[in-house]
């Protein structure tokens, strides 16, 4: 039972993980791993595959992760391989009993018939005839069985068993007997099959299979021996075995009767454990190192370990299940990037701590040293010991130039070489180009290892690899691609989820960082490795100058933003920033108003004096035109140009009607909760700029009607709505009233002159 609690509290820590605050990834969409069980023939472990999204179990009826059926290769192999699996296992999942006969349409049957296979003929039909559905037959969950000439058919088989010559198919008939002794609750007869055929006989898969019913009905303590027994060696009955009891390690050790059970009691518990695992595992060593549950336990504690590491240090997410020894959160506790690498340094630390005991293990002597080696090079990689991680690849390289793995091998062997630089000096070294033009679809992979160029100040070539991550998508969210969180302010509550390289660099580098990629994409002399390479930002070079723009105006620099600009064509403005054609903006995304003469949900009361088509590059240039006369003390009307300044800046904020020019998703509503981290994020929700130029506006008004409109705008800017205005009916209390609304708006603007 404290184990279904233990699976019942992860759930429900999932659940509200991923539904308090709209979607946000977790679980698989999130996990990183390299060495995965498929590459190792592990599918007989497929229900206990190290996987987030269900519990750390991955098993499915029809997942391509699970093995073949033993009784389908055996079947298989009776026919000397001249049947094919796919027809055997139609017959043995889909067919029925009438379906056995000379015309069948199923491959194996007629081979059966056309061979003269009597024996097999006779055995498939007395199998599917006695073919149970417990949950079918007991209608009222009562574990009994309504049909009575259940028993009559046992004991038919029984006296075939007793008759039969033919060892092949006695124990064959043997197993249809335990289990349909077994569901007709025929403990007695259970029993006395078992022991007359399997008890200290061939131990194969039907001896198991036997072996698990023969359990499930005996009430002896002692049972736990064969229930850990099943877990290490019958890959049909290993799901089964573990659901069906609980467990206690040092109860069951009282019954073990040699080493090999001991081990196979680590075992059994070690698939319990979703934390660290390493003293079990060292158990089961001692015990029986050529353990083939060892091997793949070594294997689930590598994939345990990559979430713990991997995950938080590439994603900045943590892990997907949060069951490493650093990954405890507390109520309350605030996830920063500082924080997640601190702990995922510390699972590091027990990366190495494995790595040392598989350092010591004779590997060769392991059932499946493939295993055993792979890891030993993720986990140098991990532990940061790169010269030893490269050497190993090497001899990994030439011993197993042929397996699945040593394409993941590869991956490492480019991560590991990337990683071993100087921060600052760190570049795409030529032995890797070819890894990343070979594996430029594995997203994880090209992300890692532009994360890695990144981390050390590479961020031109970082954010070129991970841009190829975004070449399936153009805008907007595709939950099947790499997602990632980061921030730029390391106290930052809120990490940013990011789905597109865009987005990514929209929230958290600088204009003078994205100036340096903009800088190299423009560049003539790339090689042909870079052109394919930088292939999606040289495609969106014009939004990024957009951007880059634009990253300017948040810092304020609007001389660098206007040069921008005017390096992007006319067509660009066009078809971008106009109602017809969108580019690939959304419909939102539209300049429908004039930021220095209009407001949202306000009757226009500003005449427009200058008349022109509204982008990014029309506003910045009469924002700076405006700023210089407003500051100019020659310019006769200062305070008509301050307030159209101001306008402009209260337009920019989350409350305008031109947050396009600082913003690529106005969000205004959930910005106010969760503090993003834009260099001009408290501006931009606070409006003080464009609080500053209606102040100074009014410092310079020359008459008492527009000096109580600039003091009504101020508090406009301040509430975002039109009220009573205690700025001016402190000062202007006869103004109170006709500046309580819009209204009379116009008539207080006219009154300046």
């Amino acid at each position: 039972m404290q184990k279904f609690l233990v699976f019942t509290a992860l759930l429900v820590s999932s659940f509200f993980k991923s539904f308090a605050c709209g979607y946000s990834p977790y679980g698989e969409d999130i996990r990183y791993s390299i060495l995965k069980p498929e590459y190792f023939k592990f599918s007989g472990f497929g229900a206990f595959y190290y996987n987030a999204n269900i519990l750390g179990y991955n098993y499915d009826e029809k997942n391509s992760n699970k093995a073949i059926d033993a009784n389908i290769i055996d079947w298989y192999n009776y026919t000397n391989k001249k049947v094919s699996i796919n027809e055997i296992e139609d017959f043995n999942f889909n067919l029925s009993f009438t379906d056995i006969n000379p015309k069948s349409n199923n491959e194996f049957i007629r081979y059966l018939y056309e061979n003269n296979k009597k024996e097999a003929i006779a055995y498939l039909k007395i199998a599917k005839n006695s073919e149970i559905n417990p949950y079918e037959e007991d209608v009222w969950e009562r574990n009994e069985f309504l049909d009575h000439d259940r028993s009559a058919l046992l004991d038919k088989i029984i006296h075939i068993i007793q008759k039969e010559q033919n060892q092949y198919f006695k124990r064959k008939y043997a197993f249809l007997a335990i289990r349909l002794a077994y569901y007709s609750l025929r403990s007695e007869k259970l029993e006395s099959v078992f022991e007359s055929n399997f008890r200290n006989k061939q131990k194969d898969y039907l001896y198991y299979w036997s072996l698990f019913f023969y359990t499930m009905r005996n009430s002896d303590p002692g049972k736990i021996i064969d229930v850990v027994n099943l877990m290490a060696n019958s890959a049909e009955k290993r799901y089964a075995s573990y659901y069906f009891f609980d467990f206690e390690v040092k109860e069951a050790l009282k019954y073990a009767k040699s080493k090999e059970e001991i081990a196979n009691i680590y075992a059994y518990a070690s698939v319990q454990k979703v934390d660290k695992n390493l003293n079990y595992l060292k158990k089961i060593y001692i015990n029986n190192p050529k353990s083939e549950i060892l091997d793949f336990l070594i294997l689930r504690e590598a994939n345990k370990i990559e979430d713990w590491v991997y995950t938080p240090y590439y994603s900045n997410y943590s892990p997907s299940t949060e069951f490493g020894s650093s990954w405890w959160i507390n109520e309350g506790d605030k996830i920063t990037t500082e924080t997640l690498r601190k702990r995922s340094e510390k699972d590091r630390l027990y990366a190495k701590e494995v790595l040392d005991f598989i350092n010591s293990v004779e590997i060769n002597k392991t059932q499946n040293p493939l295993v055993w080696k792979a890891i030993q090079i993720n986990f140098q990689f991990i532990s940061k010991d790169y010269s030893s991680c490269l050497k190993r690849i090497e001899s990994f390289e030439k011993e197993y130039p042929n397996e699945k793995i040593t394409e993941e091998i590869e991956k490492i062997k480019a991560l590991c070489l990337t990683a071993n630089q100087e921060n600052g000096n760190a570049v795409i070294k030529p032995q890797i180009e070819d890894i990343i033009l070979k594996y430029k679809d594995d997203e994880r992979f090209i992300f890692a290892l532009g994360r890695e160029l990144e981390f050390r100040g590479n961020i031109e070539d970082g954010l070129a690899l991970i841009s190829l991550i975004s070449n399936k998508q153009d805008y907007g969210y595709n939950y099947d691609n790499v997602e990632w969180r980061s921030n730029r302010i390391k106290t930052s509550g809120n990490l940013e989820e990011f789905y597109t390289y865009f987005d990514y660099l929209d929230f958290v580098y600088s204009a003078n960082d994205l100036q340096k990629i903009v800088n190299k994409i423009e560049e003539n002399n790339t090689t042909d490795f870079e052109k394919k390479i930088y292939a999606k930002l040289i495609r969106d070079k014009d939004y990024l100058k957009d951007l880059l723009g634009t990253k300017y105006i948040r810092e304020d620099q609007l001389n660098k933003a206007l040069t921008t600009f005017k390096e992007l064509p006319e067509k660009y403005w066009q078809d971008n920033y106009n109602g017809w054609e969108r580019g690939k903006y959304d419909e939102y995304y539209l300049f429908d108003q004039n930021p220095f003469y209009d407001f949202k949900h306000t009757k226009n009361f500003i005449q427009h004096e200058e008349k022109y088509f509204v982008t990014k590059l029309s506003i910045t240039e009469h924002l700076i035109k405006y700023t210089n006369l407003a500051n100019n003390s020659k310019t006769k009307d200062r305070d008509y140009y301050y307030f159209l300044v101001a306008n402009c800046y209260y337009n920019m904020t989350d409350y305008g009607n031109s947050w396009m020019m600082r913003r690529y998703s106005s969000r205004s509503y959930w910005d106010k909760y969760n503090n993003e981290s834009y260099i001009d994020d408290i501006e931009y929700r606070s409006r003080s700029k464009a609080i500053a130029n209606y102040k100074l506006a009014y410092q310079n008004a020359k008459t008492d009607k527009f000096k109580a409109l600039c003091l009504r705008m101020m508090d406009y800017a301040e509430k975002n709505e039109y009220s009573s205005s205690k700025r001016v009916k402190k000062q202007f209390p006869e103004f109170t009233s006709d500046l309580s609304g819009c209204e009379s708006l116009e008539e207080y603007f006219k009154a300046r002159r």
